[in-house]
C-alpha cells in the first residue's frame, strides 16, 4: 500500500526539512503525551483537585489537549518550516463544516453498537448515580460538554493521524506508517492485555487513519473522535475506554448482571467488548474502502476540492 504520494503525506514535505521518524515519536510519546499532557493533568489533580468525571474535570481537559496541541505546531512550524495548513487543515471553512459533521457522525457510531447492547438486554438504565445531573437538567451542560471532547479528541489526531503519519508516510511503507501509529496509539489506552480493547482501540485507529487520508485532512475525523466520547460518555453515561463515568449525561446505561464481560466490556465500556470490535472491523474496513475508491479514480474527494490551497 503506497501512501506516499497522496495530498496529506506529500505536505510533510512543504518545509524546509522533515523530522525524522527516530525523533518524531519519541517526541509525541514521551514528550507531548507524558510528560506535557499527563504532567498537566497531574499538576491539575494536586492543585485543583476536580471529581473523577465532573464537568470540572473534563473542563481542565482543554488546556491539557491544547497545550500538547500548540507545541507540536510550533515545532512544525519553527524546525520543519511549514505552515500549520500543511498539518491536515488546509481550506478551514470548509474544514470547520466537516468538522461539524463529524460530531453527529461520531456519537451515531458509537450510538449503534451501545443501543445493540441495550435492545438485547445486556445493557439496563439505572438511575442517576449520587452527585450527578441527568435528563433535561443536564442538557444544556452536555451540549456545551462537546467542546471538551473536540480539544482531546483532536489533540490526539493532530499528534497520531497528524504530526506521526505525516512524517512516516514519507519514510516508511506505507503499511508501516498506518500501523505504527495505530499501535502507539492503542497502547496509550491501556489495553495490551484486554485483547478485545485492543482489537477496537487499534480498529478505531486504522478507521481514522484512512479518513485522514480519504479526505487529506483532520478536520472530518477531529469531529467523529470527538462525538464518539462526547455521546458515550455525556449521553449514555457509559464508560469510555476505562475512565470514570461521567457525572453529567442525559441518561446513564451500565451493563446488566450477569451479562458476559466479553461482551459488555464491563468497565472498559462497550470498546471492551465483540460488539464494540466488531462495528469498529465494519467501520475501518468502510474507510478503507473509500479511500481506495478515491485513489483508483486519482481524485481528491468532493469535499477537499481540486485545490490544494
Amino acid at each position: 500500500m503506497s501512501i506516499r504520494d497522496t495530498p496529506f503525506i506529500q505536505d510533510a514535505a512543504t518545509g524546509k526539512r522533515v523530522t525524522r521518524w527516530w525523533i518524531a515519536y519519541p517526541l509525541v510519546l514521551i514528550g507531548m503525551i507524558f510528560i506535557v499532557q499527563f504532567g498537566l493533568m497531574g499538576v491539575f489533580e494536586l492543585t485543583l483537585h476536580p471529581e473523577p468525571g465532573s464537568p470540572e474535570a473534563q473542563w481542565l481537559e482543554i488546556p491539557a489537549g491544547l497545550v500538547p496541541t500548540a507545541l507540536i505546531i510550533l515545532w512544525v512550524v519553527l524546525f520543519e518550516r511549514r505552515h500549520i495548513k500543511t498539518m491536515g487543515f488546509r481550506r478551514p471553512g470548509r474544514g470547520v463544516l466537516l468538522l461539524l459533521l463529524g460530531i453527529p457522525i461520531g456519537a451515531l457510531m458509537i450510538t449503534v453498537p451501545i443501543l445493540l447492547l441495550w435492545a438485547t438486554g445486556n445493557y439496563r438504565l439505572i438511575d442517576a448515580p449520587a452527585g450527578t445531573t441527568s435528563g433535561t437538567a443536564a442538557l444544556l451542560l452536555v451540549l456545551v460538554l462537546v467542546l471538551t471532547h473536540v480539544v482531546q479528541g483532536g489533540n490526539e489526531e493532530i499528534l497520531i493521524r497528524g504530526f506521526l503519519m505525516q512524517s512516516s508516510g514519507l519514510q516508511m511503507p506505507g503499511w508501516l506508517a498506518v500501523v505504527l501509529p495505530a499501535l502507539l496509539f492503542t497502547l496509550m489506552h491501556g489495553v495490551l492485555t484486554k485483547p478485545l480493547g485492543f482489537t477496537t482501540i487499534m480498529m478505531y485507529a486504522i478507521f481514522a487513519a484512512f479518513i485522514v487520508l480519504w479526505q487529506n485532512s483532520l478536520w472530518l475525523i477531529i469531529g467523529i473522535h470527538g462525538g464518539w466520547n462526547w455521546a458515550e460518555g455525556n449521553v449514555w453515561g457509559v464508560q469510555v475506554d476505562g475512565i470514570n463515568v461521567q457525572k453529567t449525561g442525559l441518561i446513564f446505561l451500565e451493563p446488566t448482571e450477569n451479562a458476559p464481560e466479553w461482551i459488555t466490556g464491563a468497565g472498559f465500556g462497550p470498546e471492551g467488548g465483540v460488539v464494540g470490535a466488531i462495528s469498529l472491523i465494519v467501520f475501518a474496513g468502510i474507510a478503507s474502502m473509500l479511500y481506495r475508491r478515491n485513489r483508483s479514480r486519482g481524485t481528491r474527494p468532493a469535499t477537499v476540492g481540486g485545490s490544494a490551497k
